[in-house]
């Protein structure tokens, strides 16, 4: 396969039955700089269970919202327009590509959620990347792989878990998932903080722009390996993160707090994704 036809699938993923009309709308109406708030939460609360599952992302830690939002309308009032956005195309993706009784795409947003918790920790401690964003690009950061699950799942799964997975992916698809999924990115129109961490969590160093957000997310899939390895994950260590972590000047007391945090919330997290 070439990446062309990759390029195509993602660029003819409109047409796809599988996407969810909100999921168009949300993307139609944060595309169109003129339309107004409303618009964007009318369109979500449309949909109750986006809507449910927004509100709950919303009254996340990683939000810093210090009472409880309770609908669509406080989320955009209290949060602000490019957040909700965020949340909301997070949410929809999220529901696309994860049908009801598929535990595998669950155990695959599991490691998603995972990462993106240890990234909003990071940017909040060591960074002046804003936490939710750090939070929303380390949740998205794997969009690629649903994109390569949705292409040829049997096949993509075969080569989970694997060391040389981007190489492998690289043999059957013509690109590796990070390129992938910054396509997607771009035509979602995700801001390009979170179109970049997609796109160079893998090699952070041939970044330009948003370093640091695209340094956090890279470690953060890596430190999620390292306290919590799964066959989802595939944040090998390299030299790259060391030179990270001497960046944001991670301590081992840092990291082992990292470490107790994702094995604390993995209940959390499970009941988010509806597992059990």
């Amino acid at each position: 396969m070439e990446a062309s036809e990759v390029r195509k699938y993602i660029d003819g993923i409109e047409s796809l039955s599988t996407i969810p009309v909100v999921l168009k709308r949300v993307m139609d109406i944060t595309g169109d700089p003129d339309t107004p708030p409303e618009e964007l939460y009318k369109v979500i609360t449309y949909d109750q269970t986006l809507a449910e599952r927004v509100i709950r992302m919303a009254n996340s830690p990683f939000f810093r919202h210090a009472g409880r939002i309770t609908d669509i309308g406080q989320a955009v009032m209290f949060l602000g327009y490019e957040h909700i956005r965020n949340i909301a195309i997070s949410m929809s993706v999220l529901m696309m590509f994860t049908r009801k009784n598929d535990t595998n795409l669950r155990q695959f947003w599991a490691h998603c959620y995972e990462v993106g918790t240890v990234a909003g920790l990071i940017a909040s401690s060591a960074t002046m990347v804003n936490p939710s964003t750090a939070f929303l690009a380390g949740l998205l950061h794997d969009i690629g792989r649903l994109i390569f699950f949705s292409m040829n799942f049997q096949q993509y799964r075969a080569i989970l878990g694997t060391d040389d997975l981007l190489e492998r992916e690289f043999s059957i698809f013509g690109c590796d998932h990070a390129m992938a999924g910054s396509w997607f990115a771009e035509k979602a129109k995700l801001t390009p903080e979170i179109t970049l961490a997609v796109r160079y969590h893998h090699s952070p160093s041939a970044a330009t722009d948003y370093r640091d957000i695209v340094s956090v997310v890279a470690i953060s899939e890596a430190l999620s390996r390292r306290f919590s390895p799964k066959i989802e994950d595939d944040g090998i260590w390299t030299e790259e993160h060391d030179a990270i972590l001497l960046e944001l000047s991670l301590s081992n007391d840092d990291l082992a707090e990292i470490g107790n945090k994702i094995l604390s919330e993995e209940g959390e997290v499970r009941d988010f994704l509806d597992l059990r």
